[in-house]
């Protein structure tokens, strides 16, 4: 068994241990904690053939998804090109590129506020207080969680931006690629509290995801899909740029970072490979096999149960009768525990490519 796997599960499983007690006894106090309830999965839809995104949910207690769950409840379609999507304090922002703005919506309820107009948003981060948001007119805004509305705006610092995180005061955001499909290498560091640039980071060209955990941040560069290979770089408190490994997609929790690689052979078959990268002694090994997944879109990871999420693609027949991925029908979600091992799959929508894990705060009492 590999190593790993044994730290994992000591770091993910968010079990709770309550001492022996004698029932006649009063509880001393009461301990809030964090509980698991599912996964919100963001589905993109297709711009190409004018399909609309779609929101589902995986409820944990009942082991279902729920599909078209933002439709349901808010009687109308999320739109085109819902990209991405982050929680702060008690609200959700979702970017919803084709429809030029960001949606706000009800963490618990997912009931729908008034939306933000901000022009082909991509991504979101936060730093618990506002939300930053990176577009295709190169530009980050600002949004006042309090007054949803935008309160700043950077000047034009890129071309078409892509992931931005924040860390330590400032906003790091990718500038990926140019309308004529050339791509950049320079990550553009923002103060947070002005949105003035601070400084350009020389990265691996094509920068397009990045995660920050406390102090750490890491950028996945897709490369020029040729010659420059997709890259994993960690960037330090100096903004020091350090290569770990090459793959496509990445996902971050206790130490390790679940990666994703895609490519092509000679024959333009799809080539995925998945792996596990420990970030304090380098050492890369395989996380699983990947026969469950036709072509991966997403991956994410819930700490508190273990889980591994990965989203896909799926394989259709085509007009001759050959099993082809689709990009215009419904997708797919596995569910892997921290060992590697199948735990279920689930129906989604077309091209899934977010999913946040839901929580709630409950109290338990401690004798």
């Amino acid at each position: 068994m590999k190593k790993y796997t044994k730290f994992l599960v000591s770091l993910f499983v968010g079990a709770l241990v309550l001492t022996a007690c004698n029932l006649d006894n009063e509880p001393k106090e009461y301990k809030e904690v964090t509980v698991a309830d599912g996964v919100l999965i963001l589905n993109e839809g297709s711009y190409f053939a004018q399909i609309n995104g779609s929101m589902d949910y995986l409820d944990y207690l009942s082991n279902n998804v729920e599909r078209g769950i933002f439709k349901r409840i808010n009687e109308r379609e999320l739109g085109g090109t819902p990209n991405h999507a982050i929680v702060c304090g008690s609200k959700m922002y979702i970017a919803t590129t084709d429809e030029n703005r960001v949606e706000v919506v009800d963490a618990t309820t997912l009931k729908a506020l008034e939306p933000i107009q901000i022009t082909a948003p991509r991504e979101l981060c936060t730093d618990g207080k506002s939300v930053f948001v990176s577009s295709y007119t190169g530009e980050v805004s600002k949004i006042d969680t309090l007054a949803l509305s935008v309160v700043k705006k950077s000047e034009k610092i890129g071309a078409n931006l892509e992931g931005i995180a924040y860390r330590s005061g400032s906003v790091y955001v990718c500038n990926a690629w140019n309308s004529d499909y050339t791509y950049n290498t320079n990550l553009v560091k923002l103060s947070a509290e002005s949105l003035e640039k601070e400084k350009d980071i020389t990265v691996v060209a094509n920068p397009n995801q990045l995660i920050a955990d406390g102090d750490k941040l890491f950028l996945a560069s897709w490369g020029n899909y040729g010659d420059v290979p997709a890259t994993i770089q960690q960037i330090d408190l100096f903004d020091n740029v350090t290569t770990l490994t090459n793959a496509t997609q990445m996902a971050y929790a206790n130490g390790y970072l679940f990666l994703i690689k895609s490519s092509y052979d000679e024959n333009w078959n799809e080539v995925n490979s998945y792996t596990v990268f420990n970030v304090t002694t380098k050492e890369e090994t395989a996380f699983i096999e990947g026969r469950d997944i036709d072509s991966p879109c997403a991956i994410a990871i819930d700490p508190l149960m273990g889980y591994i999420f990965i989203a896909s693609r799926k394989k259709y027949p085509d007009a001759d009768g050959n099993m082809a991925v689709s990009y215009t029908q419904d997708g797919y979600v596995v569910c892997y525990n921290s060992y590697g091992a199948l735990v279920n799959r689930f129906p989604c929508g077309v091209n899934p490519g977010t999913m946040i894990c839901v929580t709630h705060k409950a109290k338990y009492p401690v004798y």
